[in-house]
């Protein structure tokens, strides 16, 4: 297999185990999408992540309709401290692969069979 280094980021700084340990990663389950009208590169996901509904603002709308993400599986930082974008509160931040050479985002679903809430290690 190649490796493409033309696309790569350097690395970070190394963290230790007990830094990784702090996040809380969680199989989610889209159940609604929409579009956020006052901006152009938001949109609104609800998500169940196994205990309750929780809103993700993500900055996709540019590569997803709300239409192609209800009921995909998708993983999400659940612990992350809620923060407000364009007036709605967020709380989680789902995970995605920017691809900035190619103008393109990949959001990293879940495998169907992964149950909803359960813990990615």
């Amino acid at each position: 297999m190649e490796i493409n280094k033309t696309c790569q980021e350097p690395y970070k700084d190394e963290i230790e185990l007990e830094d990784f340990q702090k996040l809380d990663l969680r199989v989610c389950q889209v159940t609604a999408c929409e579009e956020v009208v006052k901006s152009r590169n938001f949109l609104k996901l609800t998500v169940n992540d196994g205990q309750r509904e929780r809103t993700i603002m993500s900055t996709i709308r540019a590569y997803y309709k709300p239409e192609d993400l209800i009921g995909k599986k998708i993983v999400v930082l659940v612990n992350l401290k809620p923060h407000k974008f364009c007036s709605i509160m967020s709380e989680g931040m789902l995970l995605a692969v920017d691809m900035p050479e190619q103008e393109d985002c990949k959001v990293l679903f879940a495998d169907d069979s992964c149950p909803v809430g359960y813990a990615i290690s």
